[in-house]
C-alpha cells in the first residue's frame, strides 16, 4: 500500500487541527485556560505529531481520524491537542491537555 499520494490530505488535516486549536484557545468560554500555563496562550508553539485512522467494526466505510499536535513553551513540551473528524470530514471532538 502506498501513502505518498496522501501527503496533501495529511497537510490539510494538520491545517484543520491547528485552526481548531486556535479557535479553542480564543473561545471566550475557555478563558480559564490562560491560568493553567505560565505563558500566553498565543505564544504556544504547535508541533505536528501524528495522524491516526481508527476503523470501526462497521467496516472500512466508517472511521475516525485523530490529528495529534504537541504543544511547547520554547523547548519544553507543555501539552497536547487532539482534533477528531469522521469519514464525512465532520468535526467530532477535540481535546486539550496541559501537563
Amino acid at each position: 500500500m502506498k501513502f505518498e499520494s496522501l501527503a496533501p490530505d495529511l497537510s490539510l488535516l494538520y491545517i484543520k487541527a491547528k485552526r481548531s486549536f486556535k479557535e479553542c484557545i480564543s473561545n471566550k468560554d475557555n478563558e480559564f485556560l490562560k491560568d493553567e500555563i505560565n505563558i500566553p496562550l498565543e505564544d504556544i508553539i504547535v508541533i505536528e505529531e501524528n495522524i491516526k485512522i481508527i476503523f470501526t467494526q462497521k467496516g472500512f466505510n466508517h472511521y475516525l481520524i485523530e490529528v495529534s499536535l504537541l504543544l511547547f513553551d520554547t523547548n519544553k513540551e507543555i501539552g497536547k491537542y487532539i482534533y477528531s473528524e469522521n469519514e464525512k470530514q465532520e468535526d467530532i471532538e477535540d481535546s486539550l491537555v496541559f501537563y
